[in-house]
């Protein structure tokens, strides 16, 4: 892991405000942000591991927990207007999971994202990548116990 992180920094090492990039690669890289990330980035850009964690904790789109299945629910403005709160509402109850988090199981990461290129079926969302619209909550529910085995 750590030769891979390091792989990760340099890939970044010519350009300007490196560390969201660095930060966005390992996450696609991993699937989270682990902790021994946080220290390695820290050490190469000569600041605390506490502003990595604070600049990366500060955006809800990473995570410090790897989950099995990724949920990007969209939220933009036809999705927002066709429903999609209540898929999130359904969605955060049903796995007991807060926006940006990871359920307690491992299973899924909710993400609340501003478009997935699905406007011609909102309220629509991704799990991984697969995309699916036209969502009700029951259908949004539905649909994830699939991605539960």
């Amino acid at each position: 892991m750590e030769e891979r992180i390091r792989e990760i920094i340099l890939k970044h090492s010519d350009r300007d405000a490196k560390l969201l990039g660095i930060l966005h690669d390992i996450q696609d890289e991993f699937g989270y942000i682990p902790r021994e990330a946080i220290d390695i980035v820290a050490e190469w850009l000569s600041i605390s591991p506490g502003e990595v964690y604070d600049t990366a904790s500060f955006y809800s789109f990473f995570r410090f927990k790897k989950a099995k299945h990724v949920i990007r629910v969209c939220n933009g403005i036809v999705c927002n207007l066709k429903g999609s709160e209540e898929i999130i509402r359904a969605i955060k109850e049903r796995y007991g999971i807060k926006e940006g988090g990871v359920s307690e199981d491992g299973l899924f990461a909710l993400e609340i994202v501003e478009c997935i290129g699905r406007c011609d079926g909102p309220p629509a969302m991704l799990v991984d990548d697969d995309s699916y619209g036209n969502l009700t909550p029951q259908r949004a529910l539905e649909i994830l116990r699939g991605y539960e085995e």
